[in-house]
């Protein structure tokens, strides 16, 4: 189950969906609340939300299941195993943020403008992009559209005050294995490395960085990406094929 970041789509894993397929696993992405075609939410979209809505759709696909967040999702994958810990066997955490900084006001003026304006988001999310895919533009652009839809940008908004970020708990708690996939180019960190320790040492998961890899390993370096969820699939118990 492969959950997208904030503002993003479920089309996020366009490129590692079909390594995993071809290594022999059932893979379903969701849409998060409040973005694209899972509808505008009525409520702030939370990471507890969003793990109850994971948790609802691998209930009715049948697991068990490997549940995958990416940035604001991390947290969200963590709590689904402790929600269901006898469907939902292991967490695979991309560009997870292990701590939480205090914006300035400056910074939260422009984090304000950026995420309630569609074309400024898709300029912040190009950014993050160390090695972008070559389809990047159009998977942009549909992002756009989805934020231009009437509130469509009232979850991404939400999330970026970082008030529903409401699952960190689940970091202390965490039983199931995790793994820690960092682009080790990420330009959201000071550095990335150091942070995908610290997300780890507090899970108890294990660290693969992605060389030359930005904030989206998983579409930057799928193959790289695909190989370390295969790597927690194997560690689970799954019988999955060769290496990505």
């Amino acid at each position: 189950m492969l959950l997208p970041g904030m503002g993003d789509l479920r089309s996020a894993y366009r490129h590692v969906v079909p390594l995993l397929v071809a290594a022999g696993l059932r893979v379903a992405t969701l849409d998060l609340p409040g973005h694209g075609d899972s509808g505008i939410s009525p409520v702030p979209v939370g990471q507890a939300q969003i793990a109850r809505a994971a948790v609802a759709l691998v209930e009715r696909l049948g697991g068990p299941a490997v549940v995958v967040g990416h940035s604001f999702t991390p947290d969200s994958a963590l709590l689904t195993t402790q929600l269901a810990p006898d469907a939902i066997v292991g967490a695979v955490a991309i560009a997870p943020w292990a701590t939480t900084p205090t914006p300035s006001r400056l910074m939260a003026a422009i984090t304000r403008l950026v995420t309630r304006t569609p074309m400024l988001w898709s300029l912040f999310y190009r950014s993050l992009h160390k090695a972008p895919p070559v389809d990047l533009a159009a998977h942009r652009r549909r992002i756009v559209a989805s934020l231009r839809r009437p509130h469509g940008t009232d979850a991404l908004v939400a999330m970026g005050t970082g008030r529903t970020k409401d699952a960190i708990g689940a970091r202390a708690t965490q039983v199931a294995p995790v793994a820690v996939v960092m682009g080790a180019a990420d330009p959201d960190f000071t550095d990335p490395a150091a942070e995908a320790r610290d997300y780890a040492d507090a899970t108890r998961g294990e660290v693969v960085m992605v060389p030359g890899a930005g904030h989206y390993p998983h579409a930057e370096r799928p193959g790289e990406t695909a190989a370390a969820i295969l790597a927690l699939a194997r560690r689970v118990g799954w019988q999955v094929g060769a290496r990505a």
